[in-house]
């Protein structure tokens, strides 16, 4: 309702998280934020998916997150088989609706629209409730990331409008994005439901938000004090590679290239950098990939470590961060001095230069084939200098400048104190 206010209520507020990892990581921040403006609500995550509750779970800086602002709910059926996993779908079923309907006006986030299944009768519900249901994106990293997937990709075929939901009118009460550099990811998301007939709302970047910059303040010097507790000293030399799943280089055309990537980064790394401390962040999918565990073991080195931190730690505890594949970590635009040395197609350089991917948004780019890597890597791991050129960072910059914070727009939403039509879905849409 238009104008009326409810910061004294207690509301349900309620996220689904998709397979990936992507969207906790995501969202996140926001439901920090959330916590910490308003302590009566009661925020829940709930996860599907097996591998992705476990990820969560071993993750001790998310983890660490989620106790300042809600609780995480595995409500799927893992690998169970008939009557027992009926029962289980049965029971999450039930969980989620008696959560829906416990209190007046229930918040829903997904980031799908509401269009089809389980999740079009939780929206009805919620609806019934006086409560909303919002497509909240999962992606924060620009377009540019997405562009060789969508060129070796077909999108999936749009779905068909289900009945309830012509009934209802439309898929969610507005889409939830945060900067201006996604139309074409957002675009995507249209064959899974109606999106462009409602308001669309642009927060900003979620890493910006006051209560995730004290929380990642906090878990470096938590992080700091561990590693010292495990004998690395403060003055230590810390670097941390970022590991891709095997396959993830196929969306380049280039087969193996993360397995030679990283070969590449550990076997020069330890050479240059032999007293140094190494940290492994794998990809949640990476973690047991045997190229990993084969690339340390040839490295011989007694210095190298997994982690499972959050990236911004790690960038901050790091004097260099280096990615044998383009992450989204390197469109993040986290603070930290980042080495993308990745493979690229001779597409990419004949279109762009010997530049990463992910070129004006932070990263240095070193080709991992090069003749001379150990020679530009150590100038790399030496001069501080390469990473002020203006150019590294113009589109990070650009991309911060033009898109501020702006929880208090959420806020407002949710608090019904701007009309139901905020803005228009086509001047967002240009």
């Amino acid at each position: 309702m238009p104008g009326r206010r409810d910061n004294g209520w207690s509301r349900n507020l309620l996220f689904f998280l998709a397979p990936r990892i992507m969207d906790f990581d995501t969202y996140l921040p926001i439901a920090m934020e959330m916590a910490a403006a308003r302590p009566q609500w009661r925020i829940r995550f709930v996860v599907f998916d097996a591998h992705n509750y476990s990820s969560i779970l071993a993750n001790s800086t998310m983890m660490a997150g989620l106790e300042r602002c809600g609780s995480l709910h595995f409500l799927g059926s893992g690998d169970s088989r008939g009557v027992v996993r009926l029962w289980r779908r049965l029971g999450g079923f039930a969980a989620i609706t008696g959560w829906i309907l416990r209190h007046d006006r229930p918040v829903l986030f997904s980031s799908r629209a509401f269009s089809r299944g389980p999740y079009l009768l939780f929206s009805a519900l919620a609806w019934l409730r006086g409560g909303n249901s919002y497509l909240l994106w999962k992606n924060r990293s620009p377009d540019e990331v997405h562009h060789i997937m969508f060129q070796t990709r077909n999108p999936p075929p749009p779905k068909p409008t289900a009945f309830l939901a012509r009934l209802l009118g439309r898929d969610q009460d507005a889409v939830i994005h945060y900067h201006d550099q996604q139309k074409e990811t957002l675009g995507q998301a249209s064959v899974f439901g109606r999106i462009f007939d409602v308001p669309w709302l642009r927060i900003g970047l979620p890493h910006h938000f006051s209560a995730w910059r004290q929380f990642i303040d906090d878990q470096i010097a938590v992080e700091r004090a561990r590693l010292e507790q495990e004998g690395v000293s403060r003055s230590a030399e810390i670097y941390t590679v970022f590991a891709a799943k095997s396959g993830s280089s196929d969306n380049l055309g280039l087969p193996g290239a993360v397995e030679r990537s990283f070969k590449a980064i550990i076997t020069a790394l330890t050479r240059l950098r032999p007293d140094a401390v190494i940290l492994i962040r794998a990809h949640p999918k990476a973690v047991e990939e045997p190229y990993i565990m084969e690339g340390i073991e040839a490295a011989v080195s007694a210095r190298i470590y997994m982690s499972a931190v959050h990236p911004e730690v790690l960038l901050a505890l790091s004097r260099r961060c280096l990615a044998n594949n383009p992450t989204n970590i390197l469109f993040a635009g986290f603070p930290g001095q980042c080495i993308d040395c990745s493979e690229y197609p001779d597409s990419h350089f004949k279109e762009h230069g010997e530049v990463s991917l992910a070129h004006g948004y932070g990263p240095l780019y070193i080709n991992p084939l090069a003749k001379d890597f150990d020679a530009q890597l150590s100038r790399a791991l030496e001069d501080d200098s390469l990473f002020e050129a203006p150019e590294l960072t113009e589109k990070r910059d650009c991309l911060h400048r033009n898109n501020p914070p702006c929880f208090k727009a959420l806020l407002n939403l949710l608090e019904g104190d701007v009309p139901f039509r905020e803005t228009s879905p086509a001047a967002q849409k240009g």
